[in-house]
């Protein structure tokens, strides 16, 4: 029976062109895929097509494999390989074409100065507003430049203590904040609302 195969007889069926064993390895290790690709992106559907673009890789590529080297890290491999290639069409989308562009218009000195002076002061009380844990956190990250490990040891509190105070305190920013105002605290240099 083929679920009962090993790993290496499954390369073996599978570089022999065997559709069964093509089908097992696509039963044991798409899950896997699926949370290795959920790094890189949420949407459901980028995901289905990102596994199934990994694991036609390795239908495609299946003579080429060396049956004497385990599976999962040429499927880690190849899921890699992939996710960076979503990542940098993505940034070719037309869609982050179109953040590109807000972000120039709203630089422009075409920008009315007095709207954009009200949306920096909104956003500095809505900051002013965070609990201190949260507000400490986002200020040395977004206006300071600081990593999650120099804020780390300068607070002396642990990386995922900072990652989840950042990502509170960003959360929060986003409920109050409408679509604009958003767009330029995540993209426009931070010093400037300091």
């Amino acid at each position: 029976m083929i679920v009962d195969k090993s790993e290496k007889e499954l390369l073996q069926l599978l570089k022999a062109g065997s559709t069964d064993g093509f089908g097992e390895i696509c039963r044991r290790y798409t899950r896997r895929l699926y949370a290795y690709c959920q790094r890189y992106t949420r949407c459901e559907l980028d995901l289905e097509e990102l596994v199934q673009d990994i694991l036609m890789d390795l239908w495609t590529y299946r003579s080429h494999i060396d049956v004497e080297k385990e599976l999962g890290p040429l499927l880690l491999t190849i899921a890699k390989r992939r996710c960076v290639d979503m990542i940098r069409s993505t940034l070719n989308s037309p869609i982050y074409e179109y953040f590109v562009d807000t972000h120039n218009t709203i630089a422009d000195e075409s920008v009315n100065a007095v709207e954009y002076e009200e949306y920096v002061e909104k956003v500095r009380l809505l900051i002013a507003k965070l609990p201190l844990s949260q507000r400490r956190v986002v200020e040395l990250s977004r206006f300071q430049y600081l990593s999650n490990s120099e804020i780390s040891s300068l607070l002396g509190i642990s990386e995922k203590t900072v990652r989840n105070r950042l990502s509170l305190g960003l959360k929060t920013l986003r409920k109050y904040l409408d679509n604009t105002i958003t767009v330029i605290v995540y993209l426009l240099p931070l010093t400037v609302i300091s």
